[in-house]
Formats: structure tokens, sequence, C-alpha cells
């Protein structure tokens, strides 16, 4: 007898545009800065509306940081460790968060 999954089917499904999106941007170099269209290019989002969900979402995460460069937004992968300290009710010590 198999375990049924105790997740619902509809939260990995939200989740799962999100996730991609993240997972294509881990298989660049760590610390890579990504612009809005290096993020477009990655064709995860149909619509810049989405992008921008998705990254609200990655953001709302820890797993991405907001950043500006010349004035242009630009975002910083976290590490999912480090995002996890982020996400934890003590701060991080660094204030990196």
């Amino acid at each position: 007898m198999v375990p049924k999954e105790e997740e619902p089917a509809e939260a990995s499904a939200s989740d799962a545009p999100a996730d991609l999106l993240y997972d294509k941007c881990a298989q660049r170099s760590q610390g890579t800065v990504f612009f809005q269209r290096d993020l477009s290019n990655m064709q995860v989002a149909e619509t810049m509306a989405e992008l921008t969900m998705l990254l609200q979402e990655l953001c709302d995460r820890h797993l991405m940081k907001l950043m500006t460069f010349d004035g242009e937004p630009c975002w910083k992968l976290r590490s999912k460790a480090e995002a996890e300290k982020c996400r934890s009710p003590v701060p991080a010590p660094s204030g990196r968060c």
C-alpha cells in the first residue's frame, strides 16, 4: 500500500511556475544578476504581468532579492538555505534579508 500525499494539488500547481523560474536562474553562475529581459527570455511567463507576479512570489519567499542597477530593477538569486534563514522568526545576523 502506497501512502497518499497530503499536500493539496492546488498548492503545488500554483508554485510550479515560480519554482521553474527559480530553477532556470539557478542554472546560471552563482552571483548572476538578472534583469527583466533575462528573465523574460527564459519564457516561463507569457506576459510581463505574469513575470512580475512570479518575481514577487520569489521575493516574498526570500528566494530572490530585488535590487537596482543604474536605476533599472534587477534580481539576484538566493540559495534555498539562505532563503530559509531569512524566513525564520529570528532575524539573520547579517541583516541581509
